[in-house]
């Protein structure tokens, strides 16, 4: 990490978690749930009519691993009105073609489970 410099990682992070939520919202089927002005390298989201536990498991074939479930909030999930969510987190090893592959992969879920 120190080679790497901490700064270097925030930018990378950075520029992780803009891509990956401007890619997100081009699909109208997936609701990122939160966006704080100060937010780490995470996005939370749903796609419409799948639970965030099948997406995980169709995920999971591409080599795309996310969390999947209430992330110890659930009290604000259910005052969202929402059952679940996924959660994908970027760190310094990830990269943009992570981030792609991960929208192939929930295009494929959304494929496979007719929605």
């Amino acid at each position: 990490l120190e080679s790497i410099g901490i700064e270097n990682i925030i930018k990378h992070e950075k520029e992780l978690i803009e891509y990956g939520q401007e890619i997100l919202q081009k699909n109208n089927s997936v609701k990122l749930i939160g966006n704080p002005k100060k937010k780490g390298a995470v996005l939370s989201f749903t796609i419409d009519g799948i639970h965030a536990h099948d997406v995980a498991q169709v995920l999971d074939q591409y080599d795309i691993t996310v969390r999947a479930g209430h992330h110890c909030c659930n009290p604000l999930l259910r005052s969202l009105g929402v059952n679940a969510t996924a959660r994908v987190s970027y760190y310094f090893y990830n990269t943009i073609e992570d981030i792609d592959r991960l929208m192939k992969g929930l295009k494929s879920a959304q494929s496979l489970l007719g929605k």
